[in-house]
């Protein structure tokens, strides 16, 4: 919570500083960390400060550490001193910290110089972005008195990425259109509606009915749609389109030429509103069978947020192996465990017939339809630490649960239940369908939506299958197991390569995020939750599975890989197109399951 009377930009500096530290710290090894003195009150008892020095200012910068921790999330403690010797302390704003570092070659490097203008600019524009959903989205506290459902939990992540510079930047985005748009503002909008001749549409689906039958079915079941609309669409392909991307499609002349030539028409916005999920691209309807996802035409944190062909190919190939003898197996053995599939796609076709990557949209399943949403929350939100930099949603949630069990006495107890569960319900799937089956889902925090049940994890449910990945020594099984189904457009990740990739995104970003949910609100310590992770990796080491490297490397490396978002945003990469090797990215975290948990160091 936001004490009354404490400045919101001083919070969203605080918020922004954690983020930004806390991506800083995986890659930089030029700090350090000293216990506090005793009577420094501005870090607390049994605190620490962290000593950063830049040369080219001939100082040294340091900040309270107020939670030392050994999955890397750190929790500090504003303002930053900057210390130059014969002279006194001085107070450092956020915004000064920031460009001082970015201007700094021995931690950013040669490319200061010219990188820092525009990485500045995003971290100034994700300050921003916080300090005005600080003061326009009330404290959404999904955890507090009950459940939330699906769409409360997707717009109670406020402040974005935990592990990054600039964790709320939305290129190309005013502050009124994130007031419009952004999930945490809550606002819904109504979809664009385009038709298009059939021969300028793109399609494909992975199940009997065609992507164009699902958007057509989509438009006949909203009641709110406009019966004119279908109409003036008969014998055309209904696009339903995102309303900002539809407004930057009006200046692309590829889209322009076909608006001019009459095989597309735009019928204005109308029908229910729609919902942006914490993706921003997604959307959501409690009445629709389908989630909506489009490319848009602005970079959020480190990618340009355009879907390409490939992703598509890659969605209906993994749903068509899920409808297959892999599937049912998946389901026989993990039946709380759901994977949403993305059964198709729409997509205009420019005049030299090849698809227009700006103009997709992908289909997802919608398992929370209805005005009764079974209680869900993305693990995003639930893990994203308060304004106080010690609260979240889990804790909350893990509270509520230890009230109704005797109290607070009881709140260890029940947060050790709940990672057990959450253990459970989510990691081992997840690593199972990998040693099983050689399938690598990028299970971050944004993809995972944990089910509820009265606080407690009960199922599962994961999205985004165009980003799934593949392990090559097992392609001959799947291959088998669907005939004819194309797995080439899948990522191909040899297995150590596949089990660094499962170790970020499973462990590193989301298993991690639990850990220091709790771990930081003071529910439980690290080293007690990381070893009940331990066990259940050497119990699943000890079956009888196809292949273990992932498993091995969690028990065994003295490091694992953490993606590289500073560096990445610095130098202004596009991951969506400038990476082909997301591993070359990866710096190393010292893994706590492998080693000393007294080791925190990032």
């Amino acid at each position: 919570m936001v004490e009354s009377g404490i400045c919101l930009a001083d919070v969203a500096c605080e918020i922004s500083a954690r983020s930004f530290l806390n991506s800083l710290l995986r890659e930089w090894r030029g700090w350090s960390l000293a216990p506090a003195a005793e009577a420094d009150q501005e870090a607390g008892p049994r605190a620490w400060r962290l000593r950063m020095p830049l040369p080219r200012r001939g100082s040294v910068v340091e900040i309270a550490v107020v939670h030392r921790s050994s999955v890397g999330l750190h929790v500090f403690r504003l303002p930053f001193r900057e210390h130059r010797a014969g002279a006194p302390a001085r107070v450092m704003a956020f915004p000064d910290f920031a460009a001082a570092i970015a201007h700094e070659p021995e931690i950013v490097g040669p490319e200061a110089a010219w990188a820092a203008p525009a990485f500045l600019g995003r971290v100034f524009q994700s300050l921003a972005a916080i300090e005005d959903a600080l003061a326009r989205v009330p404290a959404p506290r999904i955890g507090l008195h009950a459940d939330p459902s699906f769409q409360e939990a997707e717009r109670a992540l406020r402040f974005g990425h935990a592990v990054h510079p600039t964790p709320r930047s939305r290129d190309a985005f005013t502050p009124e259109d994130a007031r419009t748009f952004a999930p945490e503002y809550g606002r819904g909008f109504p979809l664009r509606w385009w038709s298009a001749a059939p021969d300028a549409v793109v399609q494909g689906s992975a199940r009997a009915e065609g992507a164009a039958d699902f958007s057509a079915g989509l438009a006949a079941e909203d009641p709110a749609l406009d019966r004119q609309i279908l109409a003036a669409a008969e014998g055309r392909v209904l696009l339903p389109m995102h309303p900002w991307q539809a407004a930057r499609l009006g200046l692309d002349p590829a889209v322009d030429a076909l608006f001019g030539s009459g095989q597309l028409i735009d019928h204005g916005s109308g029908g229910s509103p729609w919902f942006a999920t914490t993706s921003l691209r997604s959307l959501y309807a409690p009445h629709a069978r389908v989630m909506l996802k489009h490319s848009l035409s602005l970079r959020l944190t480190n990618s340009l947020r355009l879907i390409k062909p490939v992703e598509c190919a890659r969605g209906l190939a993994v749903d068509a192996l899920l409808q297959g003898p892999i599937g049912a197996a998946i389901a026989a053995r993990w039946p709380r465990f759901h994977i949403l599939g993305e059964p198709g796609y729409l997509a205009l076709r420019g005049a030299d017939g090849a698809m227009l990557p700006q103009t997709i949209v992908a289909l997802r399943d919608n398992p929370f339809r209805g005005s009764q949403q079974r209680p869900a929350a993305v693990l995003a939100a639930l893990c994203e630490i308060y304004p106080d930099g010690r609260g979240s949603a889990l804790a909350d949630t893990i509270l509520r649960i230890a009230e109704r069990a005797g109290g607070a006495r009881m709140a260890e107890t029940v947060a050790l239940r709940w990672f057990d569960r959450f253990l459970d319900t989510v990691v081992e799937p997840l690593l199972g369908m990998q040693c099983a089956y050689g399938l690598l889902f990028g299970a971050h925090q944004q993809n995972l939506v944990i089910g509820l049940a009265d606080g407690w994890p009960a199922e599962a449910f994961f999205r985004d299958c165009q980003g799934t990945g593949f392990v090559r020594e097992f392609l001959p099984a799947l291959a088998e197991a669907a005939p004819g189904l194309d797995l080439g457009s899948g990522h191909l990740f040899a297995a150590a390569e596949a089990a660094r990739i499962m170790a970020y995104y499973l462990i590193v970003n989301s298993v991690f995020a639990v850990i220091g949910a709790i771990a930081i609100a003071g529910l439980a310590r690290e080293d007690v939750l990381t070893r009940r992770l331990r066990r259940l990796v050497e119990a699943l080491a000890g079956t009888d599975l196809p292949d273990t490297t992932c498993l091995r490397l969690l028990l065994e490396s003295p490091t694992l890989g953490s993606k590289g978002n500073f560096m990445i945003c610095f130098r202004n990469i596009n991951e969506n197109t400038d990476v082909t090797d997301p591993l070359a990215h990866y710096v190393g975290l010292p893994n706590p399951l492998a080693v000393d948990s007294a080791e925190v160091r990032p």
